[in-house]
Parts: C-alpha cells; structure tokens; sequence
C-alpha cells in the first residue's frame, strides 16, 4: 500500500505545489488535500486503519480550525490511535513562538518554512527511513 499524504493548508496554490512536487518524488503516493484542520481532521478520521501509512502536512495558520485546534484535538485522549502519524508543520511564520509551540506537540516531526524545497519533500517522504532528530 502507498504512503497517503494529507495536506491541510488553505492556500490553494501552496498545496496544489507540494503535491506535485511529492508526485514527482513517488508516483505511487495517494494526496489528500484538506483546506483547513476540521476537514482534515474528519479525512484522517474517516481513513482509520491505514494510519501506519499517513504523512500530515499542517499549515498553522488557516480558517475554522487553525493548525493549533488541529494538534489539540489530534493529541487528545480521545484520539489516541492518532498520536504515531507523522506530522510536520509548514509555515510562512518566522516567529520563533511558532517554533517553540509546536516543538511542544511530540506529533509534530518538524517544522518547515514555506516554500518548501525539493529536498524538503524528500526528506519528508523518507523520514521514517532515517535517523532524525526532532527540531
């Protein structure tokens, strides 16, 4: 089974990007794309039983339920099965409270400055296969 990518950011462009960047890494990748945390939280619920298998790519910063809701309601007790996917933060925030905030969700792999990179995508895409320390 392919790695399933879900991107959760509201700018329509920036995610329409990193999907074909991360296709032209692995054809084989399926993408969701998510324009803000409370649809992607209702797309990661509803793919239960495939989560070994899923990459999270958040933007902090979006309407309805923002990156942080996002992470909340993701670490809860009640979402616990959750708690393993890798997730990576992607902002265009260079404050460093951003920095700091997130590094303090253990869900959370890294943060990324958009844009991002080519090596950026692969890097994401090969985390599981390297070792890596967080932050």
């Amino acid at each position: 089974m392919s790695k399933t990518i879900f991107i959760i950011d509201d700018d329509p462009v920036f995610s329409f990007i990193v999907e074909k960047m991360m296709i032209k890494v692995d054809s084989t990748l399926t993408i969701i794309l998510c324009k803000d945390g409370k649809i992607g939280l209702e797309k990661i619920f509803g793919h239960q039983g495939y989560l070994s298998e899923c990459i999270v790519l958040l933007d902090i910063n979006m309407p309805v339920l923002d990156g942080w809701g996002f992470l909340d309601q993701i670490q809860s007790e009640q979402f616990s099965e959750y708690h393993n996917i890798p997730l990576y933060i992607l902002s265009s925030s260079t404050d460093k409270v951003d920095i700091e905030r997130s590094s303090q969700h253990s869900i959370v792999k890294k943060f990324y400055y958009k844009p991002l990179s080519s090596v950026d995508i692969v890097e994401i895409l090969n985390f599981n296969n390297i070792q890596s320390e967080r932050f």
